[in-house]
This record gives structure tokens, sequence and C-alpha cells, in this order.
């Protein structure tokens, strides 16, 4: 991370430390830069590469107001796009999984214990569960913890992923750098070390432990696998309560013919609906769901 990219996020979140409420937060920032004042060079890592930058927005997504807050939630739409993308952690999609198409919607917003930080809920989509019992619609969630004022990796402090989350299936996981976390399993991506967020073959469980998922063999049989190229998947923001930034995944998402997705059960998905994706979860749910967040003092 840049310093006047290091420096306009530190300034945006700091200035949020006073009160709760989006008003709190000085969207252009404070001191000598400002959010508009920021180059496309700006967001790329210092050595010039672009490993810390491998995912792109939704298909054919419009070009964000950089100063929007159209979600209400005190953090310019564009900068969370930004930040869910830099801090979006190796994902490892198993090699041998048969039903693989998926694309992730994410929330992002001050974290609820320290406005200095931020929280990350990502909703991975999958189209099929093709384990036992498959299904048609599959959602898996896991939340990240993130300090937005250190350059990714490191920023990201904390993960937890639930698996198969309200089942008899289910397995909690969590790791991080902070007090009583387990370390993380890490994984290069571009010139890096990442930490790993596992799904299980066929049945997309997410874990952050390689060994839990493994040993949870009635649910997970075939269990999970580094692989060696860390998904990359379109990304798009669910917006706030009340004030959502997507409420059709596939007029303003990834839930398109055109990305290969085929179930029509899955087409023009609002996930801030009551109604469940597919046979899977309710989404909106997932995207306010406490259960993800990691407390920034510690596991």
């Amino acid at each position: 991370m840049t310093p006047r990219l290091a420096s306009a996020v530190l300034a945006l979140f700091l200035a949020a430390c006073p009160g709760d409420g989006p008003s709190d937060v000085d969207i252009g920032g404070t001191g000598d830069t400002a959010l508009s004042d920021l180059a496309p060079s700006d967001l790329e890592p210092a050595d010039g590469t672009t490993d810390a930058l491998p995912l792109d927005l939704a298909p054919d997504a419009p070009a964000p107001d950089q100063a929007a807050d159209l979600d209400g939630d005190g953090i310019a739409d564009a900068l969370e796009a930004t930040l869910a993308k830099k801090y979006f952690p190796y994902y490892s999609l198993a090699p041998k999984d048969k039903c693989p198409r998926h694309g992730v919607l994410y929330r992002l917003t001050k974290h609820p214990g320290d406005a200095a930080k931020i929280m990350i809920w990502y909703v991975v989509l999958y189209e099929k569960d093709c384990g036992a019992l498959g299904h048609v619609g599959d959602a898996e969630v896991f939340g990240a913890l993130v300090d937005p004022t250190k350059p990714p990796p490191a920023g990201l402090l904390a993960l937890r992923a639930i698996s198969h989350y309200g089942t008899l299936c289910q397995k909690k996981t969590t790791c991080g750098s902070l007090p009583g976390c387990s370390a993380c399993t890490t994984a290069k991506r571009g010139s890096q070390m990442w930490p790993v967020v596992f799904s299980s073959v066929n049945k997309h469980g997410g874990y952050v432990s390689e060994k839990t998922c493994d040993l949870n063999f009635l649910c997970d049989l075939g269990g999970c696998t580094l692989n060696s190229t860390p998904s990359a998947p379109p990304m798009v923001n669910a917006g706030e309560p009340g004030k959502p930034l997507v409420t059709d995944l596939t007029t303003q998402g990834f839930i398109t013919p055109k990305n290969g997705w085929t179930e029509t059960a899955l087409k023009n998905f609002n996930p801030w609906s009551s109604k469940k994706f597919g046979t899977a979860g309710v989404v909106k749910d997932d995207l306010t769901d406490k259960a993800f967040v990691v407390s920034p003092s510690g596991c």
C-alpha cells in the first residue's frame, strides 16, 4: 500500500472513532490527501506488481462515483470495493470440485466494536451443491476482520468460517494474528503469503482449517485441498440493510448466462429478500449475522 493510500484510509476510519453513526465519517478524508485525489497508481502494490489486486468487480459493472456512499454506512462505495478486493484471502476451491461456478456477494462496514477497523462478510454463492443430496443454489459465508491501515495481507487480522451453517454438519473455525487465535494456513499468491479459506470438494463447506474440514468426513466427504491457484471470483457489494446496492444478481451481478449460470431458479435473485438462494439459506441473514464477527481483542 502506498503512503498516500495508507494515509487516506487511516484518515477515513479514524474519523469514525468519536461516534457511531455514518455522519461521524469524513468521506473526503482529512489533511492533505482526500479520496478524490487518489490516482489508480496509488491503489497498486508498492513493488509495482498487481499481485495484491487479482480480482475485478462484477462483469460490466459501471465505474463507481469515487465519493458516493449510497448505502449510507459512512464509507465511500468505491473505497469499499477496493478494500473488499485487496483483503480477499486466498480462496482455495478443491481442484476436483464438480460444481465450481461461483461468485461473491460482500458487505463491508465499520467493525461494531472498533470503528477504526472494518468487518467484511463474504458470502460465496455457488450455482450447485454436487455432494451427497446435492441441490441447486449453495451459500457459504466467512467473515474477515481488517485493519485498513496495514497493507494486505498483514491487515487481515482474523478470518472466521462456519461450514454448513445451521445444520448438523456445522463447524466453526477461526484463525488470525490476534491473541488467542490459531495461526492461519498460508499460501503464496503473487509475491506474498496469504491466509487461506478452504472450500470442501463438491459441498463447498467453508473452513480456515484444512484438518477440521478433513475430519468432518461424514458431511464433507473428500475434505479440503489447497489449490495451487486461488479462486478469483466476480464480486458484488450488497450494501447495507435498508440501503441495498444490489437487488438483482442477474441484471446487477454475476448470475448471468454470459458467466455460465443456467439454473433458472437462481435468475434475478434479490439477496435482500427473504427468499432462499435456491434450496440454500436466506442470504440477507448471512449478510448481517454477528456469528461471523471476530472481536478486535482476540479470538
